[in-house]
């Protein structure tokens, strides 16, 4: 009777709460942020007027000297080039862990980052400082927020530290290096506002934050793509062995540019002319 009181006694306990992780709480704090400079974006805000200050003080003209650097610099953002340069970094990753993870990680990562940023600078419209110099030209045919070039930057490099084999510590603090400067390298180029900017960093670090969530998904997905390639693989094997051996094998081949070739018997081939020639003399004696 104790231990069922016991027993009664613990299933009437209340449920624990549910505790979140680290991950989702600066997911949802990060989104707060981004769509807190969406809004000031949009409406006129305070981050609007230090769009403007910064455009006014003309760097790119005031410095020109740093625009050939700064302009090769930014590459490492460009999406188009920098995945492809690093690339085989992650098939290498790949094959030394025996596992597809690293590029499904790269592959899953651009697509959330395409679909995601491509619909907010679809629905925001903004226009960049060197075509108008109004900070507030939105919903006017432009894509310009957030920076596609600053958010690629956080993601690339932050899954290559990520990934990283050796060496994680210098390969975060590579990551956000080259995340700072290369957005302050497209302000400087004024081709996009400090805004854009900042909503790039934003935009990557929910991308980054959002991964772990979506890959077990998309490994189940590119495992059973894997599984259907290689089952397709194995049965057109197998088709083309069995065509193989339906072939008969004491088929002869006939030459090119001859008839088919008609089998010898083996007493025909026995048999030696050169050692018995034909007389036609004998032709007209007696029959025997």
């Amino acid at each position: 009777m104790a231990l069922r009181g016991r027993r009664s006694a613990l299933t009437s306990l209340p449920a624990a709460p549910r505790r979140f992780s680290w991950r989702a709480i600066a997911f949802w704090i990060l989104f707060a942020a981004f769509v807190l400079v969406t809004l000031g974006v949009i409406f006129r805000s305070p981050i609007l007027s230090l769009d403007t200050d910064l455009v006014k003080l003309d760097l790119r003209h005031r410095f020109p000297e740093w625009k050939r650097p700064i302009l090769d610099y930014v590459m490492f953002g460009q999406r188009g080039p920098a995945t492809f340069a690093f690339l085989p970094y992650f098939a290498w990753v790949a094959w030394r862990r025996r596992s597809i993870q690293p590029l499904v990680l790269l592959g899953t990562a651009l697509v959330l980052l395409n679909v995601g940023v491509g619909i907010v600078k679809i629905a925001t419209g903004r226009i960049g400082p060197r075509s108008t110099q109004q900070a507030h030209d939105v919903f006017a045919g432009g894509n310009i927020y957030p920076s596609g070039h600053v958010s690629n930057t956080v993601v690339l490099y932050g899954l290559i530290a990520w990934i990283a084999i050796n060496h994680r510590k210098l390969a975060i603090t590579a990551a956000a290096f080259l995340s700072v400067t290369v957005g302050l390298g497209t302000v400087y180029l004024d081709t996009h506002w400090f805004s854009d900017v900042l909503g790039g960093w934003i935009a990557g670090g929910l991308i980054l934050l959002a991964l772990p969530t979506v890959m077990p998904t998309t490994q189940r997905w590119a495992d059973r793509a894997i599984e259907w390639c290689r089952k397709r693989w194995v049965r057109g094997r197998e088709q083309r062995r069995i065509r193989a051996e339906a072939v008969p094998r004491s088929r002869a081949k006939a030459i090119p540019g001859q008839g088919k070739v008609t089998p010898v018997s083996s007493v025909a081939r026995s048999h030696n002319f050169a050692a018995t020639p034909v007389s036609f003399d004998a032709l007209d004696g007696p029959v025997r």
